[in-house]
């Protein structure tokens, strides 16, 4: 298994293959002409506890506002995916997602990108689509009228490097066909659960007709003129103050050291245990039971 960060690239880069060695280059983070693709996942009005499986992972609705706010009042736009691959871009944009589909995308993200004229792309998973705390067909229909997009995040949110070459085509393929009979629209942008992936579930994607994907890589797009996109993102978390959400959309790059760092080492944990046994260990340390990924509550 190789593992490359390295981010005197536009992109750091994590590849999967056979013997494991990490390699690091000198940390920079040059954002000239690059563009922030921010990663949410559920909102919540009440305060997570912090040993909680999902909890970082779950913001507070203040401080999404508050970062929308911020956003809307220093004059940036948002843009979709697809805005992304044009060269003349606004100089003050950024990219919204949220992964996962969890019902609170529409009870309290939706309202809150209306108000400010603000756009998202939400990655779904199609077997959680309709079930208990994520969204049903007819709330994403309501948001794809209001200008809202949507992509796949995998048919049933599996760790994609356990997979056999036919389970990952299944789930690339299913899931972008379940989507699109939702929505009467090509699903082009795929995001992978967990961050990891390797070259075949690149082929899958390409093969399955999707133009990009969407990673958990720790840095800002640049644009190139390629067919086939893997594209970086910012995961905003829990412990996100305005401050660290102002230094990642600035591209501050002194400030952003410590959450790189923070990300790199969860990064190479994952990868050296994998995700399996990474979740194992964190069980032991937080002295709770792993929780299946669907089974997640209604925080509202």
């Amino acid at each position: 298994m190789d593992i490359f960060f390295d981010l005197r690239s536009n992109i750091p880069h994590i590849a999967i293959q056979s013997n494991l060695s990490i390699k690091t280059s000198i940390i920079e983070i040059p954002v000239t002409n690059k563009v922030p693709i921010l990663e949410y996942h559920d909102l919540s009005q009440t305060i997570i506890p912090l040993k909680n499986f999902h909890s970082p992972y779950v913001l507070h609705i203040a401080k999404f506002q508050e970062h929308m706010k911020w956003l809307y009042q220093n004059d940036y736009s948002t843009l979709l995916i697809d805005d992304l691959f044009t060269d003349n871009m606004l100089e003050k944009s950024v990219v919204l997602t949220f992964d996962d589909g969890h019902i609170s995308n529409y009870q309290l993200a939706f309202a809150v990108l209306k108000e400010f004229n603000f756009i998202a792309t939400f990655f779904m998973v199609p077997m959680f689509i309709g079930k208990k705390d994520y969204l049903a067909k007819e709330q994403i229909l309501e948001m794809h009228e209001h200008g809202m997009k949507f992509g796949s995040h995998s048919l049933t949110h599996p760790y994609i490097l356990s997979l056999s070459r036919e389970e990952m085509i299944r789930e690339v393929r299913k899931s972008k066909a379940k989507i699109q009979s939702i929505l009467n629209n090509e699903i082009k942008h795929f995001s992978v659960p967990y961050g990891f992936y390797n070259k075949y579930l690149i082929q899958c994607l390409k093969q399955a007709g999707y133009k990009t994907l969407v990673t958990e890589n720790f840095g800002y797009y640049k644009y190139r003129d390629n067919p086939f996109h893997v594209l970086p993102r910012f995961t905003v978390k829990s412990h996100f103050d305005l401050k660290s959400f102002q230094n990642i959309v600035k591209g501050r790059r002194i400030s952003l050291l410590s959450d790189y760092a923070r990300e790199l080492g969860t990064q190479y944990s994952k990868a050296v245990l994998g995700y399996r046994n990474y979740i194992r260990l964190k069980s032991l340390i937080l002295n709770k039971k792993p929780q299946p990924f669907g089974d997640r509550p209604n925080y509202h």
